[in-house]
């Protein structure tokens, strides 16, 4: 069978449960690999990563193959039981029920990419793009 050409661009936004502030320095760095790990296992591509104390934001690039509501579900699954029964088991870790999800245009992931990567920046200074935060 011959190889395929795609160009599945997604932008994906969830929070933590009842928004609570979990999500610290020390583990963001362990949650974005935790949701890499994921990523990869499912022949797909991170591209952009985010978050603030109460959600996260990903660009990803999705396999064909991949439904993107599976995908989803195992990445909050795997990353909350991780976090909260191996790494941080005092902290009540855990995802709020639901996610955001929108296509993204090639020409877009630039700006969306710079976006996400500056999310504490953009929640510090009231400078949020509505477009793509009222998915979280």
């Amino acid at each position: 069978m011959g190889s395929s050409y795609h160009q599945l661009y997604y932008h994906l936004v969830w929070s933590t449960y009842r928004r609570r502030e979990l999500i610290n320095v020390e583990m963001e760095q362990d949650l974005k690999r935790l949701i890499q790990d994921k990523i990869i296992e499912h022949k797909s591509e991170l591209l952009g990563f985010g978050c603030t104390t109460d959600h996260v934001h990903l660009l990803v690039r999705l396999h064909p193959a991949v439904c993107v509501s599976g995908i989803v579900g195992e990445i909050k699954g795997y990353s909350s039981y991780v976090l909260a029964n191996r790494i941080y088991p005092d902290s009540g870790f855990r995802w709020q029920g639901g996610f955001g999800a929108l296509s993204v245009s090639e020409k877009d992931l630039p700006r969306l990419a710079q976006y996400i990567k500056n999310q504490k920046d953009h929640h510090c200074q009231n400078n949020i793009d509505q477009k793509w935060e009222k998915i979280s």
